[in-house]
């Protein structure tokens, strides 16, 4: 991000109730952090270090199943950025666990 640049994150979009650090880092993804960035950022957040590597994985998983069903073949470019984006955190995640 640059610093003359904000972005503003609707977290009510989905209200859910679930871990309080569940989208930490992946609202950052879909900004446009890569994802090892986003997570070192989250870091920050006091919430996202009580999150579990297998919690983490299990939400970025299931996050790229979600917006990979949500997109479909032809999705909008606001969609398609969120199933780049949950896509890009799932393969991160397998990749970390390697």
């Amino acid at each position: 991000m640059h610093a003359q640049h904000a972005r503003i994150v609707d977290w009510g979009g989905w209200a859910t109730r679930g871990a309080p650090w569940l989208d930490c880092g992946y609202w950052l993804i879909a900004a446009g952090h890569h994802p090892r960035a986003a997570e070192q950022l989250a870091g920050g957040v006091a919430v996202w270090r009580t999150a579990t590597r297998d919690g983490a994985d299990a939400f970025a998983t299931g996050k790229a199943a979600m917006w990979a069903g949500i997109g479909g073949d032809d999705p909008d470019p606001w969609t398609r950025k969120l199933v780049q984006a949950s896509a890009a955190w799932h393969t991160y995640r397998v990749s970390a666990a390697s």
